[in-house]
């Protein structure tokens, strides 16, 4: 399932006119057709009163094949049209044409003032206006239009894209849809699963319009899916022991903040890992010992926290392990910066590298390029902020592709959290996560998820693999959760919730 920008939505239906040989006229009528279809599973448009609102671009020509559709489940249709029509392409007043002789009224707007009296009576609002095309700010009659359509009580129903909406960052363009349900045609934007985007689109459902699959080979970003989990989660054989699912190797805790990797600990434990040694130092490891029989805890030293003279040390240990979790509530002590770049700079063992680790890389200006294992980052929006230089506004506005640069100069996985996680790969390939809710959004959720991406690259997993699965579960995790309760279930609730997200996955 790829995720498109508008470029890439274009080249896309390109690819399948000219290298498969599928005309533009085959599309509009697979995408007005599919509108339909698969808005069956939702409402009913027999004998509902159905009002497309059409513009002049192919967007308004998917609204008159809608039209043809609707008309055939049996609703009454009527479609209203906005724009110059010598502005339409050929398919599209081909297909306008067909509608007007099939008897569906087709009526001329010129803003809302001429379209209330039809979207005041309608039972299904078929958005068609604008499509992934938008370049400008919607003002005017146009905008107009639209807060008519969003002032209908109608349920609304988007073909590809709320009008109004940005499709490469889900931002507003001045007016725009608020619809309840957006049929992506072909992919899905970025805009859909972007923030505000999301909110715009309501209830995303899927067509490929006949696409093949050979078409969207290569686009770089993809937006994660339960089969893809299903194909990189392990297999456990009847053979399997405790040393064939992966040695977790956890640095975590100091005085005061102990807690973060006692649940750095448990995300391992749940995620499947075969073995788990938390060491952590001073009175935070006393603090940690026996709070969970499963995990071996021990020390590196006396001190309240991490220092380099632990160093040497830590990466001997790192050796017996299969994978290295670094971060969770090590402290911003100066010589706790100075442990961390030792760690990076001598551990050969895959790194996850979370929380207060993330601040030494950033403060000490660490090179990661010079790591000599695979190295995966969790930084939530702030972290990145600071990694980066950038704002945080700056961070979410180029969400994906800022991932995407961070990951490639870097040569690192990086997990940047939020809404939604994207995963990002040195070779300048995405994932976009699909799960989680915002009740996750509470203390020691990113802890929990770094226990459980280095529980999966222990059981075999590649850093890609285990960060795009670890994250799609914790997300399902929390998503099972929020079924029975929308808020107030815990980082503790969400790791103890993976082996049923888990088995979701298997099962299917």
């Amino acid at each position: 399932m790829i995720l498109t920008t508008s470029e890439e939505s274009r080249l896309l239906d390109q690819r399948a006119m000219t290298e498969y040989g599928l005309p533009e006229s085959v599309l509009m009528e697979n995408a007005g057709a599919s509108v339909v279809q698969l808005m069956k599973e939702k409402i009913s448009w027999e004998d509902a009163r159905v009002v497309i609102v059409c513009g002049s671009g192919n967007n308004g020509g998917d609204g008159f094949v809608t039209a043809r559709y609707a008309l055939s489940e049996g609703a009454d249709v009527a479609v209203l049209v906005m724009g110059d029509a010598s502005h339409m392409g050929e398919n599209s007043l081909l297909y306008k044409n067909i509608a007007a002789k099939m008897g569906i009224p087709v009526i001329s707007v010129a803003g809302a003032d001429d379209a209330k009296e039809y979207l005041a009576g309608a039972d299904i609002i078929v958005d068609a206006l604008i499509g992934t095309g938008l370049k400008h700010h919607v003002k005017g009659s146009t905008a107009e239009l639209i807060t008519a359509m969003n002032d209908s009580e109608a349920v609304i129903v988007s073909v590809d894209v709320p009008s109004g909406m940005f499709s490469d960052s889900g931002c507003a363009a001045g007016a725009v849809v608020n619809a309840d349900y957006t049929v992506a045609l072909g992919s899905v934007k970025r805009g859909h699963v972007l923030y505000p985007g999301n909110g715009y689109a309501g209830t995303v459902l899927y067509s490929p319009i006949g696409i093949p699959n050979g078409a969207r080979e290569h686009f770089p970003v993809k937006l994660v899916e339960e089969k893809d989990i299903y194909e990189f989660l392990p297999v456990r054989s009847f053979a399997a022991h405790k040393g064939t699912n992966g040695f977790i190797g956890i640095f975590a805790g100091s005085e005061g903040m102990a807690g973060a990797g006692l649940l750095a600990a448990q995300g391992a434990l749940y995620g499947g890992g075969g073995k788990i040694a938390l060491a952590s130092v001073g009175n935070a490891a006393f603090q940690l010992a026996g709070k969970i029989p499963e995990v071996m805890v021990s020390s590196c030293g006396d001190a309240p926290c991490f220092t380099e003279d632990m160093s040497d040390k830590a990466v001997k240990q790192t050796g017996m392990y299969d994978v290295v979790a670094l971060g969770p509530g090590l402290g911003r002590n100066e010589r706790t910066q100075t442990f961390v770049a030792d760690m990076l700079e001598h551990c050969r063992k895959t790194m996850v590298v979370d929380a207060d680790a993330l601040f030494a890389v950033g403060h000490q200006k660490i090179n990661l390029r010079n790591c000599p294992a695979d190295v995966v980052l969790t930084p939530h929006v702030g972290e990145f902020a600071f990694l980066t230089g950038l704002t945080a506004k700056d961070v979410e506005a180029g969400r994906i592709d800022e991932a995407i640069r961070y990951a490639k100069e870097n040569h690192v996985v990086l997990v940047l959290k939020g809404a939604p996680t994207v995963i990002a790969v040195p070779d300048g390939r995405a994932w976009v996560n699909s799960t989680g809710n915002p009740g996750m959004a509470t203390g020691g959720m990113g802890d929990t998820l770094t226990g459980i991406i280095a529980a999966f690259i222990g059981q075999g997993l590649s850093a890609e693999e285990a960060a795009v699965a670890g994250v799609y579960l914790h997300g399902l995790a929390g998503d099972l959760l929020a079924e029975k309760m929308p808020v107030g279930y815990t980082a503790s609730d969400v790791a103890r919730m993976i082996p049923l997200a888990r088995k979701k996955v298997i099962e299917g």
